[in-house]
């Protein structure tokens, strides 16, 4: 016997399957977790590398800044002060002129005994802080004074007290010599006798 049937569903009849079904999704949801947990571990590892490598450049940093710091201090602290310089260029040239004036006194060729104490005791009561001699030269009746002088008018100033002076007044000095050397100094020299040639 033949059986005859019509099936009446079509495939165009059919739901279509969905593209986005709970199990493909569950699973999409799993695999971008994954990849993010990855990543997040990743950038972990790495802000810890970047976080270990600055500690140690701002470590080096702060040694550094302190030894800056120590540099710019003894710098400072050996800056030469312009007054101590000063003082010590005067305390040289009083050291020079008392080694010079002990080398004459100390010399017997440049030297006479008679009436030298008394000279010089008369010279040290004529003590003028803006002269310092050099050289002094008492012999044969003849006198020479020379040395320094902070101010030029300090020389004239200075011979003027020879008038109190037993030993000294009455000496006329025939030569006398003012110049400014490179220094800037006042130089002068005083004598009784007269020079070569004259």
């Amino acid at each position: 016997m033949a059986k005859y049937s019509i099936n009446l569903l079509q495939a165009g009849l059919l739901p279509a399957k969905a593209l986005w079904t709970l199990n493909r999704v569950v699973g999409l949801w799993l695999v971008t977790l994954l990849i993010m947990l990855a990543l997040m571990l990743i950038a972990n590892m790495q802000v810890t590398s970047l976080t270990a490598q600055y500690q140690a450049v701002d470590s080096v940093k702060n040694t550094q800044e302190l030894q800056l710091k120590d540099l710019e201090s003894t710098i400072s602290g050996n800056r030469k002060d312009a007054a101590l310089l000063e003082k010590l260029k005067t305390v040289k040239l009083l050291i020079a002129n008392k080694q010079s004036l002990h080398l004459q006194l100390t010399d017997p060729t440049q030297t006479y005994g008679a009436g030298f104490s008394s000279a010089m005791t008369e010279l040290a009561s004529l003590h003028n802080q803006n002269i310092s001699l050099q050289r002094v030269t008492l012999g044969n009746g003849n006198m020479t004074f020379s040395g320094i002088a902070r101010t030029p008018d300090a020389v004239p100033s200075w011979l003027s007290g020879f008038e109190a002076s037993t030993f000294l007044s009455g000496e006329g000095f025939i030569n006398f010599s003012l110049t400014e050397n490179k220094d800037k100094i006042t130089e002068f020299v005083v004598s009784s006798a007269a020079k070569k040639g004259e």
